[in-house]
C-alpha cells in the first residue's frame, strides 16, 4: 500500500499539495471576497489601506498563480515564502479575507518555511495545527448558545423523536456541551500513540458528517466549508493513520520560530473566551457565540442597489415598514464566505453604508448569532 508507507518527506509533499489545491477551489468559490469591485463593503484594519480596486485584482490574479505554481513545485524554497507574502498583503486589505481555512493554510506554509532545514519538525508543527483546530473548536462549542442552537435542531428535525416536552430533558439540553467535549477529547487522542489512528479515524467520519450535512446531498449551504472539510480528510490519514503517525510533544515543535505556531495556535485562542482575539482567529468553528448584524433601512428608496439582498424572513426585532438585511446572509449571498464576526467590521460596515446611502434612514442592530431579542443592541 503505497499511499500507507509514507516518508516524513513525503507527508510533506502531499499535505502542502492538499491544502494548495483546495485553496485554489475556495479561492475560487469565494472570488469576490479577493476583489474590491462588489457592494459588501472592504474593510481595511486601517483607513489608509483602501486602495484601487486594481491593486485587489492583481494580488488575486499573483495569489491564484502562486499558489497553482506551489502545488506543481511543492518543495520549491521561494514560492513557499512568495504565497505567504502575497496572501498576508491581501488579506491586510481586507477583514472578511481573514477566513478560518485561509489563516490556517498560511501558518502551515509558514510552518514549512521555517523548518526548511527539519522535516520531521515541520510536519510535528502543521500536526500541532491541526490539533489546535479541534481542541478550540470543540473548547468554544460548549457555551449555551451552541447548546440551543443544537436543541432546536434535533426538536424541529425530530431526532431522535424529540419534541418540545423534551426540552428540558438533560440528554437533549447538553447535548452541544457533549459534542464540545467529544471534539476536545478527540483532539487530545491524536497526542497519544495507542489512541491516534482511532482517534483520526473519528475525526475523519466527523469530516464526512459535515460534508453530508452542509453539502448538495444535504442542505447545501455554507459551501466556503466544503474544500477544508474535503482537504482535512487525506491530511488526517497521512499524517495520523499511515505509518508512523505524527506524534508531537512542547519539545519537538518549541525550537526557533515556531514559538510563532505555539503562540497564534496554542495561546492566543485562550484569550478569545476574555474577548481579547478575535473567533475566526481562534478556530471558533460553528460556535455560535460570535455577533451578526441586522441594518433595518426606513428609506428602501434611498438604497435601491441593496434590494437583492433585503432578507424576506422578519425576526422578533423587526420593523414591519422597515426592509431587512442580515449581513451574515448578504455576505454568503456576494461573496460566498462569512462577513467577518467582529464589532469592529460591524462598525466600518455602518459607517461605509451611512457615507454611500446618506438618505437610507438606517437602524443598525448587533446581536449574538443565535440569540436575535435576548442581549441584541443598537450598534453606535
Amino acid at each position: 500500500m503505497p499511499f500507507y508507507n509514507l516518508s516524513i518527506t513525503s507527508k510533506k509533499i502531499i499535505v502542502t499539495r492538499l491544502i494548495c489545491f483546495f485553496w485554489l477551489i475556495a479561492k475560487i468559490i469565494s472570488w469576490k471576497v479577493w476583489l474590491a469591485d462588489r457592494l459588501f463593503p472592504i474593510v481595511p484594519p486601517l483607513n489608509f489601506l483602501f486602495v484601487p480596486s486594481i491593486i485587489h485584482l492583481v494580488l488575486f490574479i499573483f495569489s491564484l498563480a502562486a499558489i497553482f505554481a506551489l502545488l506543481i513545485f511543492p518543495s520549491n524554497r521561494q514560492l513557499q515564502p512568495g504565497v505567504i507574502i502575497i496572501e498576508v498583503l491581501s488579506c491586510v486589505l481586507d477583514q472578511n479575507r481573514w477566513q478560518p481555512w485561509e489563516y490556517e493554510y498560511i501558518f502551515i506554509i509558514l510552518a514549512l518555511v521555517i523548518n526548511y532545514k527539519n522535516e520531521k519538525t515541520a510536519i510535528a508543527s502543521i500536526a500541532f495545527i491541526f490539533i489546535s483546530i479541534y481542541f478550540f473548536s470543540g473548547l468554544g462549542k460548549m457555551n449555551p448558545l451552541f447548546s440551543q442552537y443544537l436543541r432546536n435542531v434535533i426538536v424541529n428535525l425530530g431526532i431522535f423523536h424529540a419534541s418540545d416536552s423534551h426540552i428540558n430533558n438533560m440528554l437533549l439540553y447538553h447535548a452541544g456541551y457533549f459534542l464540545g467535549i467529544i471534539e476536545i477529547l478527540l483532539s487530545i487522542g491524536l497526542l497519544f500513540k495507542r489512541t491516534v489512528k482511532a482517534t483520526a479515524l473519528f475525526l475523519i467520519l466527523m469530516h464526512l458528517c459535515i460534508i453530508v450535512i452542509f453539502g448538495p446531498l444535504g442542505i447545501n449551504y455554507d459551501k466556503i466549508i466544503w474544500p477544508w472539510n474535503i482537504a482535512m480528510i487525506p491530511c488526517l490519514y497521512a499524517f495520523f493513520i499511515s505509518n508512523h503517525p505524527v506524534l508531537i510533544s512542547i519539545q519537538s515543535i518549541k525550537p526557533g520560530w515556531n514559538k510563532l505556531i505555539i503562540l497564534f495556535f496554542g495561546i492566543l485562542p485562550f484569550l478569545n473566551f476574555f474577548g481579547y482575539w478575535d473567533y475566526f482567529l481562534s478556530s471558533s468553528l460553528f460556535s455560535y457565540k460570535s455577533p451578526n448584524m441586522y441594518v433595518y433601512i426606513h428609506n428602501k428608496e434611498a438604497s435601491k442597489e441593496l434590494q437583492p439582498y433585503f432578507s424576506l424572513l422578519k425576526n422578533k426585532l423587526s420593523d414591519s415598514n422597515a426592509a431587512l438585511i442580515n449581513i451574515r446572509e448578504w455576505s454568503f449571498k456576494e461573496i460566498q464566505s462569512p462577513a467577518y464576526p467582529e464589532l469592529r467590521v460591524y462598525k466600518s460596515i455602518k459607517q461605509q453604508l451611512l457615507k454611500r446611502y446618506p438618505g437610507m434612514d438606517a437602524t443598525f442592530i448587533v446581536y449574538p448569532y443565535f440569540n436575535e431579542q435576548k442581549n441584541s443592541k443598537e450598534l453606535k
